[in-house]
């Protein structure tokens, strides 16, 4: 590599700015450590609640149709944190961040039932947290998985019902920044499933910007995910804090 300087023998001599162009440097520095220092702060005073629909296609017709692979690889959970229900343990800076919304609060109760209700759709996992709007940076992923339901299920339930493990990551910038990896364990009991040498294992890795309280659809051939990223109001957060 390399390295570039000016030495004294190489002719260069210093010459001082005007005080002009030091005064236009000094304003510019400030106002780029001003808005550095403020940015954290700003977007940690925004809150919102994260609700998520996870759900299976019951067609099957994507197990015959294409290749997957025998290992599709886990998700890594490295930065995770773990939603509870508890108002104690890690929770992301606050005792109120990264906890689980009683379903009674959830906007999307009738999408589930509506989900329900289909001969196509099965949903399995719905849950929602409040979390900080924090800058990429620093945003920490949350670790969704089918024990937010009725507990950690072992491994003859996982044979009989669908279940998924991984991360949803949002971070707010110009816009929400959402980043899903998600490891979907299909039943091997299902009438329409390939034979036992199938895989029953299939992962969904996405990006997506979002705006919010749209309700957005992250899909893959076997399964879905349906996302709603609302702000919460600061009356509401006020009495959280309380």
């Amino acid at each position: 590599m390399c390295e570039h300087r000016s030495t004294p023998t190489g002719g260069h001599r210093f010459r001082p700015a005007s005080t002009g162009v030091r005064r236009f440097t000094a304003l510019a520095v400030a106002a780029v450590v001003a808005a550095m220092s403020a940015m954290p702060a700003a977007a940690s005073d925004r809150w919102f609640t994260v609700e998520v629909i996870v759900f299976d296609e019951l067609r099957n017709q994507s197990l015959h149709d294409e290749l997957w692979p025998a290992d599709p690889g886990e998700p890594s959970l490295q930065g995770a944190i773990e939603l509870s229900r508890s108002h104690e343990g890690d929770s992301g800076g606050t005792p109120h961040a990264f906890r689980l919304v009683n379903r009674s609060e959830l906007s999307l109760v009738a999408v589930w039932n509506k989900l329900r209700g289909s001969a196509r759709y099965r949903p399995f996992l719905h849950a929602g947290w409040r979390l900080p709007g924090l800058p990429s940076s620093v945003a920490r992923p949350a670790h969704v998985s089918a024990h937010l339901v009725d507990g950690r299920p072992d491994a003859a339930q996982v044979a009989e019902r669908p279940a998924v493990h991984g991360t949803v990551t949002v971070s707010l910038g110009r816009y929400l920044e959402v980043a899903v990896d998600l490891l979907y364990h299909r039943p091997t009991s299902d009438e329409t499933a390939l034979p036992p040498a199938a895989p029953s294992r299939f992962r969904l890795v996405a990006e997506r910007r979002m705006r919010s309280g749209e309700l957005h659809y992250i899909d893959h051939p076997l399964f879905g995910v349906l996302m709603q990223i609302t702000p919460l109001q600061p009356e509401i957060r006020s009495t959280l804090e309380g």
